[in-house]
């Protein structure tokens, strides 16, 4: 295994061939390729902390220019056969040897790819190198919970490199070894030579098996040849050659943005670039590279404000405090009223709250995992409402991870202003919502087939923290936090005007008390809505029935949770529950026909007056509203009745 060379596996005739899929989980319009990997690689330095180690992870990134690395070996790694084969899978040419650039990625304190190196077959826990080099969809983190889970990830490495390929060299700390190897990962399956290949390739000793370099002289002229600093500490150096506009200030910001919770634990200190952030720098570093405007602007809540309130959570995290807890069964009610707090003390919060001050409440709920008992977790809820803050600022985060596109607070017009935190740090809780997640690790997602997989009604576990922080505010802000009352200043009349003398005499077309017009008829109403535990149903309203000349008319049933003091149509959240889902939700009709079913809407067709429509599958837990729309023939107006 003392020279390393590239092995391209020939595609088989009963393997699937075409692109690769979960490179299009990372196209992503709200967050750039070079924000997605800062994001995806500081997630394995963090999962893999070293036993015994209580600093910080130290991450390093350099990017070597021209003249700072060996242009002659690197086209050695590269020759005419790979830059062909690269072009075939309809990749870039690559740029001259000797005049691009070489990312490189470092980290100490950690433990380096643990696992078998000599048997890609190995799976389970702590088998990282496997995972890490042979694995798609699946990770072998060995905590629970861990940053990352999704085993998609990867793909952004390949994707910023130009020759799309990645080397990594680890020293492991379980029996101090050095490992080197690599691997490509082409956009599709391509034709060469007039064989079709797979996308995958590995740069290795050859054989039988991809196995790594294990020898000191391969393993020392990598290290020379791209300037690595690791000598013997545990760890991974990662190399990413022809990196695709690697820009250290953006991503500085994007470190700041998305790990200051870790930073400012003190559970990792990066260096990029020559710009280097800890716990004691980052402060001073975001107000010149993440300054309240351009926060605002990319629509991050870490203003300068959100990262005090940050600061004193990690310092209340720090100082071991238990939060006041909440009873169980908080979820089971759209609102949280004061039986579910310890005597007195939602009164002490809402004093807190009133004074501007910082409240923590901690939230139970339960993780019911299909292979055994429900388990009893917990996550803390941090809330704050400051005087004059002009939009809500809040923040989703699982371990480490901020899930940065969750943001259930500002959702509602009805609630005021506030600041919050969402902290999920219990491991049985984050391992379930390292599940729900989107491979972006931005947004959970109910319906992620590991969820279906392994937990039982599992929209219930994330639909209660999504909405705790603010089930929270609506309860503590209650009767006591100040309204903007000009903004209902049109509804009422000016009492300046009140008693005041009429101006002159009664203008044309004005009329009189007595001229008052009768008031309008009543309303018909054809359609009733009736409730069971776990279902609505619409039919014919007594004598005020669809008659058969009327017929046939559409109509919508329109369905929604009980929200907090909010419109509950306007407040519906897709992850609540989809009435296209059929295996939930059955839908019979008598004297209907269906016609569409999506989100929370069901349209039908009457065509008798004696019909039926019922929907079922509902949460019983929570009050479910409905209201049914629809048109009469007579004169087209529409109707909504509910």
């Amino acid at each position: 295994m003392g020279t390393a060379n590239w092995v391209f596996p020939e595609a088989g005739s009963y393997q699937v061939h075409g692109r690769d899929l979960s490179e299009d989980n990372f196209a992503h319009e709200e967050r750039t390729g070079l924000e997605l990997l800062m994001r995806e690689i500081l997630q394995n330095p963090l999962d893999a902390r070293a036993p015994g180690n209580d600093g910080p992870i130290r991450v390093k990134f350099r990017v070597l220019k021209p003249g700072e690395y060996d242009a002659g070996y690197l086209a050695q790694v590269f020759p005419v056969d790979y830059q062909e084969r690269l072009a075939a899978a309809g990749g870039d040419k690559l740029p001259p040897f000797e005049s691009t650039t070489i990312l490189v990625l470092e980290d100490y304190g950690t433990t380096g790819l643990l696992g078998s190196w000599d048997d890609p077959n190995v799976d389970g826990r702590n088998e990282n190198w496997n995972a890490f080099w042979f694995r798609e969809g699946e990770g072998a983190k060995s905590t629970p919970g861990s940053n990352g889970r999704a085993g998609q990830g990867k793909i952004t490495y390949y994707k910023i490199g130009g020759a799309r390929a990645v080397f990594g060299l680890t020293v492991r700390a379980s029996d101090g070894k050095t490992l080197l190897m690599g691997r490509s990962a082409f956009k599709r399956v391509y034709p060469f030579d007039g064989k079709k290949y797979l996308r995958h390739s590995f740069w290795c000793g050859g054989g039988d098996l991809p196995l790594p370099l294990t020898d000191e002289d391969s393993t020392a002229k990598f290290t020379q040849a791209f300037k690595l600093e690791r000598r013997n500490e545990a760890g991974l150096s990662l190399v990413i050659p022809f990196p695709n506009d690697f820009q250290p200030k953006v991503a500085m910001r994007t470190v700041i943005s998305e790990f200051y919770f870790p930073i400012t634990a003190g559970k990792l200190a990066l260096s990029i670039g020559g710009m280097e952030v800890d716990a004691s720098k980052i402060d001073s570093l975001a107000d010149i590279l993440l300054p309240d405007d351009f926060a605002r602007e990319r629509k991050s809540s870490f203003t300068k404000e959100f990262r005090r309130f940050a600061n004193q959570i990690v310092a209340e995290e720090k100082s071991g405090a238990t939060p006041l807890q909440l009873k169980s069964g908080w979820d089971k009610s759209p609102t949280i009223d004061a039986s579910y707090f310890p005597e007195g003390a939602l009164e002490e919060l809402r004093d807190k709250i009133e004074k501007g001050q910082r409240i923590t409440v901690r939230f139970p709920v339960a993780v019911r995992p299909k292979s055994s008992a429900a388990v009893e977790s917990y996550f803390d809820v941090h809330l704050q409402i400051p005087e004059e803050l002009d939009r809500t600022e809040e923040a989703y985060v699982r371990r480490d991870l901020l899930i940065g596109l969750e943001t259930h607070l500002g959702s509602s017009g009805h609630l005021q202003k506030a600041r919050a935190a969402t902290m999920i740090r219990e491991s049985e809780l984050s391992a379930f919502l390292a599940d729900a997640e989107e491979p972006t690790h931005l947004k959970w997602n109910a319906s992620r087939p590991r969820l279906a997989e392994d937990y039982v009604n599992p929209q219930a576990t994330l639909r209660a923290v999504r909405k705790a922080a603010p089930r929270l505010l609506a309860a503590v802000s209650n009767g006591l936090v100040s309204r903007d009352l000009k903004a209902l200043a049109k509804y009422f009349t000016n009492t300046a005007d009140v008693g005041k003398p009429a101006a002159g005499k009664k203008q044309k077309g004005e009329k009189s008390v007595g001229d008052q017009t009768p008031p309008p008829p009543p309303v018909r109403k054809p359609l009733r809505i009736e409730f069971g535990v776990s279902s609505v149903s619409v039919v014919p309203n007594g004598t005020a029935m669809l008659q058969v000349g009327e017929l046939p008319i559409v109509c919508t049933l329109e369905a929604a949770y009980e929200g907090l003091d909010q419109n509950p149509f306007d407040a519906y959240d897709p992850f609540d529950f989809d009435l296209a889902d059929e295996n939930t939700h059955q839908i019979a009709v008598v004297g209907a026909t269906a016609r569409s079913r999506k989100d929370n809407r069901f349209e039908f067709e009457v065509t008798h007056p004696e019909f039926s429509v019922s929907v079922s599958g509902f949460d019983p837990n929570i009050r479910l509203r409905a209201r049914v729309l629809y048109k009469e023939a007579a004169d087209g107006s529409a109707i909504s009745e509910e």
